[in-house]
């Protein structure tokens, strides 16, 4: 049962422009970013010129420039604010649509139905993380031949962009289940994307630059955070064969370690899911 809910809580969220016009503003912007910067550099007002081994190549140009598309849709970035909008939406309108009454009809037991409709949000984050790195790497690519004059292929570490997508769909995971919490909680759009938005454009980095200026323990609480985890992991992606670059995004760092914010991450998913199961599992849904 929990899995034919998952399906079909998936066909409805493909049916829904606001999944298509995400999906859409993640590609436009690893779009829009190198294509900018590129044509800053070559504009007849800038002083800027791109050489084979420059800081603005480096930016733009493959293999590095691979990174771009993963890292913006990082959990503290633009990923979260899109999983933020679609989670909200989707959960809190179908208070209004009663559709949630009509499965609860059927014998669809409630844990089910909402462990179904956050397991359906699984696959999109994963499509925003896809589609701004194909986005980016294409049009990097353009980039990097018009530069280099060839796609250097071999000095690409598919194996490990295909893992730093994974990583960075992964830290959607928190801010999707805080919505989710605040949609159920609520059964109000505005209440959950407004919070969901508030929380991770405000309030987290607030709460974050603050526990790092009072330091001590608290410093330790910030880096806690969704955010601060987020960037742990990102700290391991990488694009980049080179044995250099590798051995940058690996090497031991002060703070949080790979294997806390990977659990933390997990904590603070299952929390907010479980919250929000037992919110649902009280709710009179009648009138």
């Amino acid at each position: 049962m929990f899995w034919q809910m998952v399906s079909v809580e998936q066909k409805k969220l493909t049916n829904r422009k606001i999944l298509w016009i995400e999906l859409a503003v993640a590609a436009i912007t690893a779009v829009f970013i190198p294509l900018m910067i590129y044509l800053a550099s070559q504009s007849t007002s800038s002083n800027v010129v791109i050489t084979t081994d420059g800081p603005v190549e480096e930016m733009v140009a493959w293999p590095l420039a691979l990174r771009m598309g993963i890292d913006l849709l990082s959990g503290s970035g633009l990923g979260g604010l899109l999983i933020v909008i679609l989670m909200g939406t989707l959960t809190a309108q179908e208070y209004g649509w009663r559709t949630m009454q009509l499965w609860l009809s059927n014998g669809v037991s409630r844990p089910v139905l909402m462990l179904a409709k956050f397991t359906a949000v699984l696959l999109p984050a994963l499509l925003f993380v896809l589609a701004a790195f194909v986005a980016g790497a294409v049009t990097t690519g353009f980039i990097t031949q018009s530069i280099r004059g060839s796609l250097p292929f071999a000095e690409v570490d598919w194996w490990q962009a295909l893992l730093s997508v994974l990583r960075t769909a992964y830290t959607l995971l928190p801010y999707a289940a805080l919505t989710f919490l605040l949609a159920v909680v609520s059964r109000s759009t505005v209440v959950a994307v407004g919070g969901g938005l508030a929380y991770t454009m405000l309030i987290e980095g607030a709460l974050i630059q603050l526990f790092g200026f009072v330091g001590g323990i608290w410093s330790d609480i910030g880096q806690h955070l969704p955010a601060g985890l987020s960037n742990r992991l990102a700290l391991l992606n990488r694009v980049s064969a080179a044995a250099e670059t590798g051995a940058i995004s690996i090497r031991p760092v002060d703070g949080v370690s790979v294997e806390a914010a990977v659990i933390g991450i997990a904590l603070y998913t299952i929390l907010f899911v479980g919250l929000a199961v037992l919110a649902f599992r009280r709710q009179d849904l009648g009138g």
